[in-house]
């Protein structure tokens, strides 16, 4: 179809067209005819010779934390047999008018370009990038075909998380916990637990040939699941809590904690006071789901669902309600209730760097960024109280 300029071409052609069959004057019926075919012939090569491009999309990283920015490549193909036209490439990005950008022709038979653009994020959440929509336009932009490539990514966009050192969580006395993570997550077995007697059918490479060569009997080794640290996070979701900025400081804290527990290699899941969780997970690998899950965090409920926290095992509670920060009656009804063996209170009306956090037994108040590492420890510890 014609473009903007096309269609100008057009409504000109046709006037001095008319103007020189009512004024019988030859010059304006050659400029518009001229006007007329120019438009017409670009519209028919858009339809004879579309472009037929190939385009790779790789993100780099596939996750940022708000306010960084992501880097996009772009490989465009041309698996034409002919040179293709001037091109105009709109990538689409949920949330925004999308990006822009103009490629040269491209030769025929495996003609390759490649592009790039840096995606900036302002919050969390997850931006979909993609169809991508091609305009072929002729040389002189007088016609142009549209159509799409379907290559979509996400980029998950996750709340700043604190470089906090690695936290172990005591095992404590819950027996299934190992067992659960090793179906739950196809953990082997690690911890040697013992030896018994040979049973036909068991595996021969666990014989323990120097006990065996001392008794009678084949000896086999034992294991038992291993045992993993459990801790959970919850994020307080009932207001004041549920407002956006507020879930932005709280979920960066509980990300930075629950990152800290899987990088020492123990489980942990975020929960919220309303129920939503993540799945237990454990290892680094597993960083990314729990990652996603606070990038969509939105919303939540005036009252703490009944199954919060959802499973065994220490829990920290986390909440940016002034009256849990400046009431201990309140923050202890909070902690029980939870089963919390640490809160943490987060000062929403003044998060900005800077400022000093306080500690005070099994209590934590922070007041910007940055302060978790420098206060946190998974038990008690006497500080001067916040003012």
């Amino acid at each position: 179809m014609p473009t903007r300029t096309g269609w100008t071409v057009l409504a000109g052609g046709l006037t001095f067209v008319l103007a020189g069959r009512l004024f019988g004057t030859i010059e304006f019926l050659v400029v518009g005819t001229v006007g007329v075919a120019a438009v017409g012939i670009a519209v028919l090569l858009r339809r004879l010779r579309p472009s037929r491009l190939a385009i790779a999309r790789q993100l780099t990283p596939p996750r940022v934390p708000a306010g960084e920015a992501a880097r996009v490549d772009l490989e465009i193909i041309n698996h034409a047999p002919y040179r293709s036209p001037l091109l105009r490439l709109h990538d689409s990005v949920s949330g925004t008018r999308g990006v822009h950008l103009s490629l040269a022709p491209l030769e025929g038979k495996g003609g390759t370009c490649h592009g790039a653009y840096r995606l900036p994020t302002t919050r969390r959440g997850i931006l979909e990038l993609g169809p991508i929509r091609i305009d072929d336009v002729d040389s002189l932009g007088l016609a142009r075909r549209s159509h799409r490539v379907e290559t979509r990514v996400r980029l998950i966009v996750h709340p700043p998380l604190e470089p906090v050192p690695p936290i172990r969580v005591p095992a404590g006395d819950d027996p299934l916990l190992g067992q659960e993570l090793k179906q739950s997550l196809g953990l082997s077995d690690e911890e040697f637990d013992g030896l018994r007697d040979y049973v036909p059918g068991d595996d021969l490479r666990k014989i323990h040939w120097a006990s065996s060569a001392r008794s009678d009997e084949l000896q086999v080794r034992q294991f038992r699941p291993p045992r993993h640290g459990r801790l959970s996070v919850v994020i307080d979701t009932r207001p004041p809590s549920d407002d956006p900025y507020a879930l932005d400081a709280t979920a960066s804290v509980a990300g930075s904690i629950a990152a800290a527990v899987l990088e020492a290699g123990d489980a942990t899941r975020i929960e919220t006071t309303d129920g939503r969780m993540t799945p237990l997970v454990t290892g680094r690998t597993q960083l990314d789901s729990v990652l996603e899950f606070l990038a969509l965090l939105e919303g939540g409920s005036e009252v703490i669902n009944g199954s919060v926290p959802n499973s065994p095992g220490t829990v920290v509670a986390v909440t940016a309600d002034p009256r849990v920060a400046t009431d201990a009656a309140t923050r202890r009804r909070f902690a029980q209730r939870l089963r919390a063996a640490v809160v943490i209170t987060v000062d929403t009306s003044n998060w900005v760097p800077g400022g000093a956090p306080a500690r005070v037994a099994d209590w934590i108040h922070l007041t910007g960024p940055g302060q978790l590492a420098a206060i946190w420890q998974l038990g008690a510890q006497t500080a001067s109280a916040p003012a």
